[in-house]
């Protein structure tokens, strides 16, 4: 079976749909029955190694809705694909190749200031019910996400198809001296509170930063408050009247050294109003860090009780929760061994034979 994959995600900075992407390419080779080949324009970066055994196809793209419509189409039927897989809510919709798409969030229609505007409730909303029609299976990665599929677009329910994601294997305690080698390389001198993940408002980065500036002082002077992967312009406002040297913001880490920071950090928080899956706690647990999290949207459905839940919109809440982690030694082995655990389920192996079951089954 010929498949053909968007992969335009899969360039420069990678998003989440990237990693989804790699994750699954590093074992979807394995399925010779497959022949996988990939789909880009100009900006994909097919360099990868990850790509060196794939076909891969490039078609030049000046504007997106012709691409995604025109230009797809057309090579996937010249080239008698039997199979389209696209990551996102975007398909060629006049094709008459068997399409998969997958929907890993509705964070559009759910949270502000998303939901209110124009775009994402009138053209994004309709052309996904339009798409859902078209499409074979829509592949999601959590309960949670698939129950907000059906309530909020009224998908139907037969289509949708659950497939947990993947932590990488990258994700392992680190080693003494490979922390003091990123702890000097950022210049980072005390102990540390971690948060990784971007910076717009369902990140909910803002309570966080309040929660830390309600710390006991005798905390603050000895936990920093690290903030990895976002535009620090976003965030300066909100740490204005605190002290400077509280807070850490690191805009762009290496993968290779994200293991690391999760290993040293005291506690990793995660604040979020919204995630369809949520990686970063994961890959905070596999690396042996104690977490605390939102109680919303999927995280309770994916961490279950391998860490301490807060209300996200309370911020002594989440304060708190800071504090118990800090102050119970017992408590952070607890967290830590069983965020150990609970990680080790989300493998890519397990990810990408689910995915190819989907196939299959077609």
């Amino acid at each position: 079976m010929k498949v053909g994959i968007d992969c335009r995600e899969i360039k420069g900075k990678i998003t989440g749909i990237g990693r989804f992407l790699l994750e699954f390419l590093k074992k979807a080779k394995m399925y010779k029955e497959f022949e996988f080949i990939l789909l880009g324009n100009q900006y994909t970066d097919f360099q990868n190694e990850i790509f060196s055994e794939y076909k891969k196809i490039v078609i030049p793209e000046k504007i997106t809705f012709f691409w995604d419509q025109f230009k797809l189409k057309n090579v996937l039927e010249k080239n008698n694909f039997d199979l389209f897989f696209s990551p996102y809510y975007k398909v060629p919709i006049f094709s008459n190749i068997p399409l998969i798409n997958s929907l890993f969030d509705v964070i559009y229609l759910i949270v502000e200031p998303y939901k209110s505007q124009l775009k994402n409730k009138f053209f994004i909303k309709n052309f996904i019910k339009i798409v859902s029609k078209k499409v074979k299976k829509i592949l999601t990665c959590s309960y949670s996400t698939k129950r907000d599929l059906i309530k909020h677009l009224s998908l139907p329910e037969e289509k949708i198809e659950v497939v947990y994601l993947s932590v990488d294997e990258k994700f392992i305690p680190q080693s003494s001296q490979r922390i003091l080698e990123i702890k000097n390389k950022y210049g980072i001198k005390k102990k540390y509170i971690l948060y990784v993940g971007n910076f717009n408002p369902h990140k909910n980065v803002k309570n966080l930063i309040e929660a830390y500036k309600i710390l006991p002082e005798k905390l603050k002077q000895e936990y920093i408050l690290i903030l990895i992967g976002g535009d620090s312009s976003a965030v300066a406002n909100f740490i204005e009247s605190d002290k400077s040297e509280n807070y850490i913001i690191i805009e762009n880490v290496p993968d290779d050294d994200l293991p690391a920071f999760y290993s040293a950090a005291e506690v990793f928080v995660f604040p979020s109003l919204y995630e369809g899956f949520g990686l970063p706690p994961l890959e905070a647990m596999s690396c042996g860090c104690p977490v605390v999290s939102s109680n919303l949207s999927s995280m309770p459905e994916i961490l279950q009780d391998s860490c301490l839940y807060f209300n996200p919109y309370k911020i002594e809440e989440i304060s708190q929760k800071i504090i118990n982690v800090i102050e119970d030694k017992n408590l952070q082995t607890e967290l830590k061994i069983k965020g150990i655990k609970r990680s080790k389920y989300f493998t890519k192996e397990k990810m990408t034979e689910e995915i190819i079951k989907v196939f299959q089954n077609l």
